[in-house]
């Protein structure tokens, strides 16, 4: 599969969790998981993807590739702000929304795959959700550091809908 970016899609899917899912969980990355699931279930319901990005196999669980140039983006164009903190030997990125979502971009699959991502997994620690995206096809099949297959995606279980 090749990238192919929706760059509208993927700055307004991250002012979405920014917006909406935006709590003392919400570091870069949950917001990397976020997109994996919004991405890789769309996949498995659709046959393609909501951002265009490819993922990566890290140690945290799947990373989507341009995800850092699409917050850089965000913060150069007034749209997000993030801020870095300490937190047990290691660092943590806020966000805080600046605008808010285009929901526009989005038809209405997309809109109610937003919000049931948002409800299911926003209260979850970073720590439970990259364990539960290591539990899955998709990463658990992908070797350290390749792309991750989303022909793997009709293996996620999760059904978030509005």
């Amino acid at each position: 599969m090749s990238k192919e970016l929706d760059k509208k899609k993927y700055e307004n899917s991250v002012l979405y969790f920014v917006e909406h899912c935006n709590n003392n969980y919400l570091g870069a990355t949950k917001l990397n998981k976020l997109l994996y699931y919004l991405d890789f279930i769309s996949y498995r319901d659709r046959g393609k993807t909501i951002t265009g990005d490819l993922y990566i196999h890290k140690d945290f669980g799947p990373v989507p590739d341009t995800v850092d140039e699409i917050i850089a983006e965000l913060k150069d164009n007034k749209k997000i702000e993030t801020t870095t903190t300490e937190c047990k030997g290691s660092f943590k990125v806020k966000f805080k929304a600046i605008q808010k979502t285009d929901i526009s971009f989005f038809d209405n699959y997309e809109q109610k795959l937003l919000k049931g991502i948002c409800r299911e997994f926003a209260l979850w620690s970073t720590a439970k959700i990259v364990s539960q995206t290591h539990l899955e096809a998709p990463w658990f099949y992908s070797k350290p550091y390749d792309f991750v297959d989303f022909n793997y995606s009709k293996d996620i279980e999760f059904m978030p809908t509005s």
